[in-house]
This record gives C-alpha cells, structure tokens and sequence, in this order.
C-alpha cells in the first residue's frame, strides 16, 4: 500500500504542468531532444546513423550534435512512434517513467541496509527533494542516466553481500546501458572500481571478478560511444572535441576557486535543501572518521562496509563529474543530479542517528530539533518546487523557438 501511495507522490510531483510547451527553466532541453527525435522519425535511422542530428528542411543541411551518447533521443523517437504524438506530454512521461524507476531502485537499495521504514522514508525524501522533483522530470539525459546508475550501485551491493554471478550482469548492464545514455556512467563505474581495487589490494575482495566486470564493461561502453560518434561522421567527434576543449578558457578567465565552491554549496542547500547538505557533510566527516564514536552510531546497520563504499564511490563519482566541466555545472544546476543516490541515503543515516538519539534521551530540545528537519526539508521543497514551475524562462522560449523555426517542428503544434 506504501509503495502505490510512493507512486501516486512522485508521479502527482512530476506531472506538474505535464501538457505545457517548452517555457521553464532549462526546458529547451525538451525541445531540443523533440528535434532530435524527430530527426530519427523523419528521416530515418539510415540516414542518421542513430546519433545526434540537426536538420535544417528549409535549407537541407545537417548538423551532427556529438555532445553526448544518443539515447535519449532514440528513446524519445521510439515513444513518439508508438504513442504517435510528438507532445511535451508524451516526452515528459517517457523521462517520468524513469525517474519513476530510479526512486523505486533507491528504495530497493536502501532495503538492503535498512528496515521498511527508513526505505520509504528515503523513497519519500528522493521524490520530494527539489532535485529530483523538478529535474527529475526534465527531458535530458540525467534522469535516463541515473536510472542506470542506481542499477550500477545496488547491482554492485547485491553482488558485494551474495556474490551471485546474475548481479554481475545487472552491473554490465547498467555501466554500458548508462554509458549509451551519458557519460556520468562511466565516472560511476570507474568509482566503483576504485573502490574494489582498495578491496583487492587489502585482500576484503578474494577474486579479481567483480573488478574485472567493471573495467571490462566500462571500457567498451566507451569504446562503443567513441566508435559510433566516428560512425555517425567526422563532425560528431569533432563536436565532442570542440566542448571537452571549450572547458579550459574559464580557468582562466573570471573563473575562480570560491565563486565556484560557494555557487555549488548554495546550488546543492537550494535544491536538496539545508538538512540534505548538513546530512552529506555530516556523513563525509564520519567517513573520514570510521573509528569515532559518533561514526559507529551513524553507520549502525547492515552491511556496514558496503553502504560505506556505496557512498564514496557514489559521491566521488558525483563530484568527479561536476569538477570535470566547472563551466556547465556553475552554468547548470542540474550538474548535481547525480549526487541524489548520495543526499537520500545521508538523510537517512542522519535521522536514524536522530530516532535513535531521541530513544535515549528523549528531550524537548531533540523533538524540536526532529520536527525542525521534517519542517525544513517540505517547506523548503515546496518552496522551490513552487518556484520553478511558476517562472517563465525568457531563455527556454526563444531557444524552443529557435528550434522550432531552424529545425523539424512537432506535428502536435498543428493540432
């Protein structure tokens, strides 16, 4: 019964203004990957080579988009084919579907260090933070890409506690599924494997399969998002040169060190809130601090060792991706997506550590202090949900325009 009424929450928080145009904040990604999509649909896969590709019809000319891997257009493409409507409904529902998926594996995955409740307390936090509640439904590749991120990190505990090779598979899948997405796949599974190669070497590990898997798979992910970029033509991997090298000049330019870290920490307290940022901070102290007293009560669960490189795989994968391209993730808010596997399970461990605070010493002072938590996080949610679904973005209009008027428009803005 909980976990429909888990479905209903997320969904009703995602479906906000599901039929509306391409008008909020980052938004044109939606267009964007409409007009790749219809690419797909319009002219073909032969003639796209399944990647990444602009036309123009007025003028013929094609442009490759070699950024990223292509599936989330493909996706869109196949949702538009079977559902044969090409609206920002149909888009969103494919990328909610995920997101969907994603919330539900991190209620999966917290079932394997903790009691039902506290896996749905996290399910709860995951579709409530604004994080998730708002990006969680954008028509990008992060909610594709975290879907198969979250399938990489409970694949790699199952395997971790059980050592069946079935989880093995699971974690292929996930790495170069993932890497089909996005590449935040890959910076999940090198983390990952850095993790078990720490293993390896303090002989906690007894074989070398569980590594060996994650490099094997990762590799030719890659490997095969390279090859199909050369596939798809010269300019696609142009293009990929062009944005990894375009990163550098900000370095030294206006960039500077405490812009950066204080833009990050004010992006990360707005979009999973005050209580998420003091619950990863307060749990990176007790990671560092693994022999403290106060570390022990937090990380007193099952499996304790393997939630711990959960963690620090996790959260070096997340910041080893947002320090990757300074630029889009100051830019770009949703850069720290991918820290939301991370935030859910900190939040948890904290109020657990809290629950059982209040057990042992139950003060006025630790009920207010549990009722502030529970306050701060839903207002504080709320607010910036509320926030963003009523802010028209001058920027996401012209760009859908621009989209709509140089590329292949939606057949539903005739209807």
């Amino acid at each position: 019964m909980m976990q429909l009424a888990l479905a209903l929450y997320c969904f009703g928080i995602l479906s906000i203004h599901l039929t509306a145009d391409w008008r909020l904040r980052n938004e044109d990604n939606g267009a964007m990957h409409t007009t790749l999509a219809l690419s797909h649909r319009q002219l073909g896969l032969a003639r796209t080579r399944a990647h990444d590709l602009f036309f123009n019809p007025h003028t013929g000319q094609a442009l490759r988009y070699g950024h990223h891997p292509p599936a989330t257009a493909l996706l869109l493409a196949g949702a538009f084919a079977l559902t044969g409507s090409d609206s920002p409904a149909v888009a969103r529902l494919s990328v909610i579907a995920f997101h969907l998926g994603s919330v539900f594996l991190v209620t999966s995955l917290l079932g394997e260090f903790f009691g039902t409740r506290r896996r749905l307390l996290g399910g709860f936090v995951m579709a409530t933070l604004p994080m998730s509640a708002y990006f969680g439904r954008m028509v990008n590749y992060e909610p594709l890409c975290l879907f198969f991120v979250i399938v990489q990190l409970r694949a790699y505990v199952r395997f971790k506690q059980m050592g069946r090779r079935r989880d093995l598979l699971w974690l292929a899948t996930g790495v170069v599924a993932g890497g089909f997405v996005d590449w935040p796949s890959f910076f999940f599974a090198a983390a990952l494997a850095g993790v078990e190669l720490i293993d390896v070497v303090r002989r906690r590990s007894p074989t070398l399969t569980l590594l060996a898997v994650l490099v094997a798979s990762a590799a030719s992910g890659l490997l095969f998002d390279l090859w199909h970029l050369w596939y798809a033509g010269r300019d696609s991997m142009a293009a990929l040169v062009n944005i990894v090298s375009s990163n550098r000049p900000v370095w030294e330019q206006n960039f500077t060190v405490s812009r950066f870290l204080f833009g990050q920490i004010d992006t990360f307290r707005r979009y999973f809130t005050d209580v998420g940022l003091i619950s990863v901070l307060f749990t990176a102290v007790c990671l560092a601090r693994p022999r403290a007293q106060l570390s022990r009560r937090l990380f007193d669960v099952a499996n304790a060792g393997v939630l711990k490189r959960v963690l620090v795989a996790g959260g070096g994968a997340a910041v080893g991706y947002v320090l990757a391209a300074p630029w889009w993730a100051m830019t770009h808010q949703y850069w720290q997506f991918f820290f939301l596997p991370v935030v859910v399970i900190s939040m948890v461990l904290l109020w657990g550590l809290l629950q059982g605070a209040i057990a042992a010493h139950p003060t006025r002072l630790l009920y207010g202090l549990r009722v502030a938590c529970v306050l701060e996080v839903l207002i504080a949610s709320a607010y910036w949900i509320q926030f963003r679904h009523t802010r028209v973005e001058g920027y996401a209009v012209q760009a859908t325009a621009m989209f709509r008027a140089t590329y292949l428009a939606p057949q539903s803005l005739h209807k």
